[in-house]
């Protein structure tokens, strides 16, 4: 396979919709400093509250709607932070509004520059400009490249439990999910490669890897993925590495880049960043993913038809805290540590959350719930019916309701705290909710203060 080395390959970046010379005006220029480190930090307000509502915030608004605003205390389902943006984003957006012109522009080199410096910096990836293609999101480009690759109705593996968006983009791909179920021991999770083996064959082009794992954190070591990509690579299988959850783990922990454990690893792999989870941009529909090999690049750009266009707004933003970001990030990861071990105190306490189980996980800022006792204690064949007639009778959807969708009504109802349901992250999540802890540490106190109540009463 050819490897992607140079200018010539910039034919697959026209078109696509960028920012000009402007962002240097916006204070966008030039590089991130090397050997920033976590620590030491500025001092960043995350305790600070400001309400999100009616402001078309999924998920605010879109659960007040759902539940009433009466019923919805801290909404914590969707991964989306409830922190400002860093003040230097919204100095730089600012700027870039008073030129008031939004017609086509070019992507700027110090666009790309942020971008390997960041990976250089915080992970010793030597990323070259020719290997960066933008998107709206990840899942563009994860669609394009599974078009690309795979044969029609072919086969992608999920390892599960995983973000359930994976299952939506491969259906929308053309292809089908195959599942294959992960193991939990100690407390976490583990690929099971003997399984896996047995389900690639001649269908199976495409495995999504998350790095870390959402919901259940784990930041997978070099071995782990060496293995994984050892038995991709002998059976003809592309690793589609989703690592949007990178840049957050927690305190002795490490990620590993699945690019960095080895060249022929990255031959055979494409992964797929963005600044929407680090820095809370999703609505800036700014994301990117890096390829080296000139065959599996062009499968996505060619055969998938990727549109590599972004909004003008979003790659400012995206530039900006990659160049400037490097300290709020690690403030935040602080925070954010601090909150899982509020958590875990808070849930181990003798005698607090009756039913409900957790340890803490490697990464992410995702609390994935073991709740399987509390759901069999209040989701009774009773309570399934009185659910089943809810949503009929509000009009909503009322078939294949899940268990774990019941218990996430019966959590909502009982203490105003809005979970996303395990069912929907495939095989081995039975029994769980996922929780987003990247509230104001105020705002975590309060939902599980209200959620410890409702399991004692159950």
């Amino acid at each position: 396979m050819k490897k992607l080395n140079g200018p010539s390959r910039r034919n697959f970046m026209k078109g696509a919709a960028g920012v000009t010379a402007l962002m240097s005006a916006a204070g966008a220029s030039g590089a991130l400093a090397m050997g920033q480190s976590r620590g030491g930090g500025k001092g960043y307000n995350f305790d600070d509250i400001y309400s999100r509502i009616g402001h078309n915030s999924v998920k605010w608004d879109a659960a007040i709607a759902r539940y009433g605003r009466e019923n919805i205390t801290v909404p914590m389902g969707i991964a989306d932070m409830d922190f400002k943006q860093p003040p230097f984003v919204v100095k730089a957006l600012q700027e870039r509004a008073k030129y008031e012109q939004f017609g086509y522009e070019t992507l700027p080199d110090s666009f790309y520059q942020a971008i390997i410096d960041w990976n250089k910096d915080r992970y010793g990836l030597n990323i070259k400009k020719e290997w960066i293609v933008t998107s709206q999101a990840l899942k563009p480009g994860m669609i394009a490249t599974m078009r690309g690759l795979n044969p029609v109705k072919g086969k992608v593996i999920l390892q599960t439990p995983t973000y359930s968006g994976f299952t939506g983009a491969i259906h929308k791909a053309g292809m089908r999910v195959e599942m294959n179920p992960m193991k939990k021991i100690n407390g976490r999770w583990h690929m099971d490669l003997e399984d896996l083996d047995k389900r690639l064959d001649y269908e199976t082009k495409c495995l999504i890897l998350c790095n870390p794992n959402n919901p259940s954190g784990e930041c997978w070591t070099a071995d782990e993925l060496r293995a994984l990509g050892d038995l991709c690579i002998s059976r003809g299988v592309t690793i589609l590495a989703d690592e949007i959850h990178c840049d957050f783990t927690n305190k002795g922990q490490k990620f590993t880049p699945y690019a960095s454990i080895g060249e022929k690893y990255a031959e055979h792999s494409i992964s797929y960043r963005s600044p929407s989870k680090t820095f809370g941009q999703a609505n800036l529909k700014v994301a990117y993913f890096v390829c080296q090999n000139e065959d599996l690049m062009n499968a996505t750009m060619i055969g998938g038809g990727h549109d590599a266009g972004c909004n003008a707004f979003g790659l400012i933003a995206c530039e900006t805290a990659f160049r400037e970001g490097a300290q709020w990030v690690d403030d935040l990861n602080d925070y954010i540590d601090a909150n899982f071990d509020y958590v875990v105190d808070f849930i181990n306490k003798p005698g607090n959350m009756p039913g409900i189980k957790y340890s803490k996980p490697e990464g992410t800022y995702l609390a994935w719930l073991d709740c399987n006792e509390l759901m069999k204690k209040v989701v009774t064949p009773e309570y399934m019916k009185s659910y089943h007639d809810k949503m009929r009778d509000q009009g909503r959807r009322h078939s294949g309701l899940k268990p774990e969708m019941a218990l996430g009504e019966w959590i909502v109802d009982n203490c105003g705290v809005q979970l996303n349901s395990g069912n929907s992250y495939g095989i081995g999540a039975e029994g769980f909710m996922r929780m987003n802890i990247a509230v104001p540490r105020s705002s975590l106190k309060t939902a599980l203060e209200n959620l410890d109540k409702a399991c004692k009463k159950a």
